[in-house]
């Protein structure tokens, strides 16, 4: 019984790792372009940081802009969205994390956004 558990245990952790059945937030094809679009305020010293722990070999970054949403002149506090533009490089699949913060104060983490991309 435990033997069986074990063999269980093994196949579900090793059919993680396949493209198969993979729930995707963008599905793009190689060398295809895609956008992520975050809503942000840096008035408030909060902007959005994509996480990498380690280079990548199936997402590459190519931009990331930041556009103020309309409003009146001399209006202050108005926010925006960040638009962080990328390219599937090789076929995979990428989770790419984003981390809404502060880069100067330490835990000033308020929101995490996760996305799988899935290049064929």
């Amino acid at each position: 019984m435990k033997k069986a558990a074990i063999i269980v245990l093994a196949i579900s952790l090793f059919s993680c790792n396949t493209q198969k059945g993979v729930k995707a937030d963008y599905i793009i094809n190689k060398n295809q372009t895609f956008e992520v679009t975050l809503k942000s305020n840096p008035t408030t010293g909060y902007k959005w940081k994509w996480i990498k722990e380690y280079p990548s070999k199936i997402i590459d970054s190519v931009s990331s802009t930041y556009l103020q949403d309309k409003a009146e002149p001399y209006m202050v506090g108005v926010g925006g969205n960040e638009i962080w533009k990328f390219k599937g490089k090789e076929t995979g699949v990428e989770t790419l994390v984003f981390e809404y913060c502060r880069s100067w104060e330490k835990n000033s983490t308020v929101e995490v956004k996760k996305l799988v991309i899935k290049v064929k």
